[in-house]
């Protein structure tokens, strides 16, 4: 495609950025799927998103400068935990470029995935004084999450721009939204949707008297926004028909309704009340077999999960290397049933993906940082409430899905931290 439309976009993106830097972290967040949009500049191909991340964090450096010092040590004083666990985590994905069967994918997906989200954090964290997180970054992700659950209701009734091999082909009828996949759309709506839940949860609880930090407006567009996502949402989910990504919520709502004096034994009770019915109702013998892996698609994850653990066997220490998965399993990959299936680009688990991609440092960072924000959500730092329910649906979709790599998803992970420590209660 022509690089000439994007270059006027980056140039009053730039401008916009550059005289109000919160509009063009708006813009920002609000556009997160513009990762779709590529081209080249030179030799080296880059996204909409990128050039976006690129323009904020550079304007971000110039006008918060004198903010660095002060913020990385606060970080790493309240934030120990996490902190050394993400210095791990970036060593190791940068250690992981030179181990992978290819320098340049490896190098485009470390810019993309570790390092571009990572200086976002960074640079948003400087500026944490002029940004007001829930009209300057969360209004604009709930509006998203909105126009992405618009997109897969409408695909639903008329299955316009849903590759066959997700529509008519064995008729799964499966969404995909912009993504081209379905997975995709219920990895970023799921920990959305929570969040939502959490914003509606606080405006009407009486045990949580927040400062919004924002005007009354503000207020109630970020209020009305949440509760348009969490009716459209859970819908864009069902229409993706991804398991991962509901039992995602259930898990986040769950430790919503947990952490609420009010509501915690009644939700617990529902919980083993449900899985009971789960496990002894004939009836939900479908819902169950997907639950426990005993249907072909939980075979298919069974099975790489084994195979990854084989690679892993052989390569400890350094796993497979950034970008390197689907080359270096190929020696592993074993049939499901007798029936051959596709070499996926990760292996379907978080934890393992960050294993084979950054090595045995790599998943111990990330395991810390994950600890580091447990402790942080403990001390009830910044908006602690927001994050654990995000938090919680991450790692339960994570169990069988990768909600990391990707480029929408890596930035939308850094988030969960950033609202962690730019407000300290």
């Amino acid at each position: 495609m022509m690089i000439f439309p994007y270059l006027i976009y980056f140039i009053f993106f730039t401008l916009i950025t550059w005289q109000r830097f919160s509009y063009g972290v708006f813009l920002l967040f609000l556009l997160l799927p513009t990762y779709l949009l590529r081209f080249s500049i030179g030799p080296l191909p880059t996204t909409v998103l990128e050039g976006m991340i690129w323009i904020v964090c550079i304007v971000g450096l110039i006008k918060h400068a004198r903010h660095i010092e002060e913020s990385v040590i606060t970080l790493f004083r309240k934030h120990t935990l996490f902190t050394v666990g993400t210095l791990l985590f970036l060593i190791a994905t940068t250690i992981s470029v030179f181990t992978a069967t290819d320098l340049r994918a490896a190098a485009g997906e470390w810019k993309a995935f570790y390092i571009e989200p990572f200086l976002l954090f960074l640079i948003l964290l400087f500026a944490k004084d002029t940004l007001k997180i829930k009209a300057d970054i969360l209004l604009p992700l709930m509006l998203s999450g909105i126009a992405t659950s618009l997109l897969a209701i409408y695909q639903h009734f008329t299955g316009w721009m849903v590759p066959w091999a997700f529509w008519g082909n064995g008729a799964s009828y499966r969404v995909t939204t912009w993504y081209g996949y379905p997975n995709a759309t219920a990895l970023f709506l799921a920990p959305l949707i929570v969040i939502a839940m959490a914003l509606v949860w606080q405006r009407f609880s009486r045990e949580e008297k927040e400062d919004w930090g924002v005007g009354h407006v503000e207020q109630m567009i970020v209020f009305v926004s949440s509760g348009v996502l969490l009716l459209l949402g859970p819908l864009a989910i069902v229409y993706a028909k991804s398991t991962g990504g509901l039992i995602g919520i259930v898990a986040g709502v769950g430790m919503l309704l947990i952490l609420n004096k009010k509501t915690r034994w009644i939700s617990i009770a529902i919980g083993v009340i449900s899985l009971l019915g789960l496990l002894s109702i004939p009836s939900l013998h479908i819902i169950r077999e997907e639950v426990f892996f005993q249907d072909r698609s939980g075979q298919i994850r069974l099975s790489m999960w084994q195979d990854t653990l084989h690679l892993l066997q052989d390569r400890p220490l350094l796993g497979a290397g950034l970008a390197s998965y689907d080359e270096r399993i190929v020696p592993y990959h074993t049939t499901v049933n007798g029936e051959g299936v596709e070499i996926f680009h990760h292996p379907h688990n978080i934890f393992l993906t960050m294993y084979v991609n950054t090595g045995l440092l790599g998943l111990i960072g990330f395991v810390l940082m994950i600890i580091g924000m447990f402790f942080s959500i403990g001390k009830r730092y910044g908006y602690w409430l927001l994050v654990c329910v995000a938090l919680v649906t991450f790692i339960v979709t994570g169990l069988v899905d990768s909600p990391y790599i990707k480029n929408d998803l890596s930035v939308l992970f850094w988030v969960l931290p950033l609202m962690l420590v730019t407000r300290q209660e």
